[in-house]
């Protein structure tokens, strides 16, 4: 029974993400073992990518890169560094999750379309259309201040 909900959650997975501690060995030799399952014992050809969190305890740090990339290469994954707590190339992250898995399935960039993607042209438009002539200048000039906030990755859907 657990075999057959594995081969149902494989087809649902695109890559996996295995994340360990710089400061802490036992995360790291957990986060290696896990990536020998899935590459030997299970068999997976999916993306997996192995990722060091916490790279800003620079000085706490117990696992080099060099070892981690060691790891990566020997089970044909990718590597890379991040800081969850700071935010560190979390976008970064999930952008190159998504390239490899784009790249792993062989689909085109330019067949990829995002929601909302022509609506967002259509009110750049109508924003630059706003903005011109006299109005448009008093506008600028007098743009309110408590303007809508961005979340952090909303500019993945922009292209």
């Amino acid at each position: 029974m657990l075999q057959v909900i594995q081969e149902g959650l494989e087809q649902l997975l695109d890559a996996y993400i295995v994340v360990f501690a710089i400061n802490d060995h036992a995360s790291f030799q957990v986060a290696q073992d896990l990536i020998r399952y899935l590459r030997v014992e299970n068999g997976t050809d999916r993306v997996i990518v192995l990722v060091a969190n916490k790279i800003d305890l620079v000085r706490k740090r117990k696992v080099s890169a060099d070892e981690a990339r060691l790891v990566a290469e020997t089970y044909d994954c990718k590597y890379t560094e991040a800081s969850a707590a700071l935010n560190h190339y979390m976008d970064e992250l999930l952008v190159g999750v998504l390239t490899q898995i784009r790249l792993h399935m062989r689909i085109p960039f330019t067949t990829i379309s995002f929601p909302g993607k022509d609506q967002q042209k259509q009110e750049r438009k109508e924003r630059k259309r706003a903005l011109r002539g006299p109005g448009g200048f008093f506008s600028r000039l007098f743009r309110r201040t408590g303007r809508k906030k961005t979340k952090p990755c909303e500019n993945l859907y922009i292209l």
